[in-house]
C-alpha cells in the first residue's frame, strides 16, 4: 500500500483554536539525552580508558553516565520549559566533561571512529559492583553476543518531550472524542496517536536532520557493495542516516516482534511477551560461561530497552521497575525520539534550529489525524523509512507514485503555518518559522540537506579526519564556556556525590546476583 501524509483538521485552523493552541503548548516540556565517544586526540581511535572518576559514577550520576560502551559517554538534561533551554544544560555538561577528558575527545558522529580489529577490545559498560550495576553491564554483554559489540558504539541524540494534560483534553474535545473524564486514557491515546504520525513522517525527520551516510572502514560491513570506498571511508551515496538503517540494532529477532503501536496494553503485552519468548539462536549462545552470565535470559529480548524503536512511549521508573510495567502502573509520561543522529557541526551534537523543527513536527504529529495501524501500513512505513535511511536524496527513491521524497515533505510541510506561528507564541521566539523556511530551503533544493553537507566533507578530507577535526575543534570551544566558581564546584560534588551513592548501593546488596537477576526478569 502507499503511505499517506499525517493531515491537520481544518479547525484546528480557526483563530479560536490557534489561539487556545499557543496557551496550552506552553506546557510542553523538553529533555535531550546525547551519547557521544571517548576518541584518542591525536589518533581518533576509541578510547580504552575507565570511564573518569572526575564525573562521577556512571550508575548513579543523573546527569552523566555512559550507553553500551564504556567509551560512549551519555549525558541526561534535565526537563525543561523549552528545548533551548535543554541545549543550554546540555553545554554546561559537555563544558564541564571536557575539562577532565585530558588527551581525549567526544567523538562528533553518529557512526563511530576507527574501531579494533576485535571486539573484545570494545569495552564494555561497566557499573561497579552492586547487583544493578552487574545487571547493567551483563545486559550489554548479551547485547554483544546478540549484535556484535560494533553496534554498541554508534551514538545518536534522544529528544525528549511531553504536552500537557490540558492539550490532550483540549484535542480530544476539539475532536469530539474526549474519552470521558479519565485523563490517562486521553493523554495515553494522544500520545499513541502521536507516535504513529511520527513514524509515517519518520522519512522526512531523518532527511532533514540524517548525518550518518559514512563510515570507516573498520567499522566491518556485510553490504560492501552499496558503498563508494575513497580511502578508508565508506560512502553510501544519496544516505540520510546509515545509524537508523540495517547496519544498527537490526535482527530476525527483532523483526519477529511485530510492535503495534495502536494502544498502550497491546504495546506493552507484546514486548512483555518478547522479554519470555524463548529464542533458538539465542538459548544456542547459552546464558552462562567461564566469566559469568553471557546475557540476562535467552528470551527474543533481554529486557524492553533491547527492542530498537525509532520512538518510545515512556514514563520514569521506579527504583527496580522495569520499563512496560511503570508504562502499565502510570501511563505515558513523554516521548523519547530516537531517531535524531549526532549533527557534527553543532558542537552538543544537536542545534537550537534543529531543536525547533522536531518540536514542530512532533507537535505536528500530535495535532494531525491519526489512524489507527493497519498490518499493511506497518510494512510501508518499515520500508519507506529504510529506504530513506539507505538512499533519500536519490532522485530514484521516491515517496509515491507522484512525489520524490523531498516533495512529499514539501507538501507535508505546506500546512505546518499556523502551527509554527503557535509555537513561536507560546515559547515567545521566532525560531520554528525560520526551522520551518529553513527546511523548506532545504527541500526545494537551495540549501543542502545536512548529509549532502557531510558527504562532501568526508569524501574531500575522510571520515576520521574529519570527525577526529570536529572533535579538536569542538573541545577548544568548550573551553572558553568551561563552568567555574560556584557552578564548577556544584558540579564536582555532584560527581562525588554520585561515586558516594554507588559504594551505599554495594554494600546494599541481598542475596546472590542469580537471585537478583531472576526476580528482575520475572518481576509481575
Amino acid at each position: 500500500m502507499q503511505l499517506k501524509l499525517p493531515t491537520i483538521s481544518s479547525h484546528i485552523f480557526q483563530e479560536s483554536h490557534l489561539e487556545a493552541l499557543s496557551q496550552h503548548l506552553r506546557g510542553m516540556r523538553f529533555g535531550l539525552e546525547k551519547e557521544g565517544l571517548r576518541v584518542d586526540r591525536d589518533t581518533g581511535k576509541i578510547a580504552q580508558t575507565a570511564h573518569p572518576k572526575a564525573l562521577g559514577s556512571a550508575l548513579t550520576h543523573p546527569h552523566i553516565t555512559t550507553d553500551y560502551s564504556e567509551a560512549l559517554l551519555e549525558f541526561v538534561t534535565g526537563t525543561h520549559a523549552s528545548p533551548q533551554a535543554a541545549i543550554q544544560e546540555l553545554e554546561e555538561l559537555h563544558a564541564f566533561a571536557s575539562t577532565v577528558l585530558g588527551n581525549e575527545r567526544i567523538w562528533p558522529l553518529s557512526m563511530p571512529c576507527q574501531l579494533p580489529d576485535s571486539d573484545a577490545d570494545i569495552p564494555l559498560a561497566y557499573y561497579g559492583e552492586s547487583h544493578i550495576g552487574r545487571l547493567k553491564t551483563v545486559y550489554r554483554r548479551g547485547l554483544g553476543f546478540r549484535y556484535g559489540r560494533q553496534m554498541q558504539t554508534i551514538a545518536g541524540v534522544h529528544f525528549n518531550l511531553s504536552f500537557s494534560d490540558d492539550f490532550w483534553s483540549w484535542k480530544a474535545a476539539l475532536d469530539g472524542h474526549p474519552d470521558g473524564t479519565d485523563s490517562r486514557l486521553i493523554r495515553d491515546n494522544g500520545y499513541f496517536q502521536t507516535i504513529r504520525n511520527f513514524r509515517r513522517i519518520q522519512w522526512l525527520i531523518m532527511l532533514l536532520t540524517g548525518s550518518s551516510p559514512s563510515v570507516d572502514e573498520s567499522f566491518r560491513l556485510l553490504a560492501t557493495d552499496r558503498f563508494k570506498v575513497s580511502g578508508r571511508t565508506r560512502l553510501a551515496e544519496g544516505a540520510t542516516s546509515l545509524r537508523m538503517s540495517d547496519l544498527g540494532y537490526q535482527s530476525a529477532a527483532q523483526e519477529s516482534i511485530n510492535i503495534c503501536f495502536n494502544h498502550l496494553d497491546t504495546y506493552c503485552n507484546t514486548l512483555s511477551k518478547a522479554v519470555h519468548h524463548p529464542w533458538p539462536t539465542y538459548e544456542g549462545l547459552g546464558l552462562k560461561d567461564d566469566q559469568g552470565f553471557k546475557q540476562l535470559n535467552t528470551a527474543v529480548l533481554q529486557i524492553e530497552n533491547e527492542y530498537y524503536s525509532s520512538i518510545r512511549p515512556k514514563r520514569v521508573q521506579q527504583s527496580g521497575e522495569r520499563p512496560v510495567r511503570a508504562l502499565i502502573n502510570r501511563g505515558v509520561e513523554y516521548l523519547e525520539v530516537r531517531a535524531i543522529d549526532l549533527n557534527p557541526f553543532a558542537r552538543n551534537g544537536i542545534s537550537e534550529h534543529e531543536a525547533s523543527l522536531i518540536t514542530l513536527l512532533m507537535t505536528a504529529s500530535a495535532l494531525a489525524d491519526s489512524p489507527l495501524n493497519s498490518p499493511e501500513e506497518c510494512v510501508a512505513i518499515n520500508g519507506i523509512n529504510a529506504r530513506a535511511s539507505w538512499a533519500g536524496r536519490r532522485l530514484d527513491q521516491r515517496f509515491d507514485d507522484q512525489s520524490t521524497f523531498k516533495q512529499a515533505g514539501l507538501e507535508f510541510l505546506g500546512s505546518l503555518d499556523p502551527v509554527a506561528e503557535a509555537l513561536n507564541s507560546a515559547f515567545q521566539t521566532e525560531s520554528f518559522t525560520d526551522a520551518l523556511d529553513d527546511a523548506r530551503l532545504r527541500l526545494e533544493g537551495t540549501c543542502p540537506l545536512l548529509s549532502d553537507e557531510i558527504e562532501q566533507a568526508v569524501l574531500q578530507e575522510g571520515h576520521l579526519e574529519f570527525g577526529l577535526a570536529r572533535a579538536n575543534q569542538h573541545h577548544d570551544s568548550w573551553q572558553t564556556v568551561a563552568p567555574t566558581g560556584d557552578r564548577l564546584e556544584i558540579m564536582q560534588q555532584e560527581a562525588s556525590e554520585s561515586l558516594k551513592a554507588e559504594e551505599r548501593i554495594a554494600a546494599s546488596n541481598e542475596g546472590s546476583f542469580d537471585a537478583f537477576v531472576d526476580a528482575y526478569i520475572n518481576q509481575p
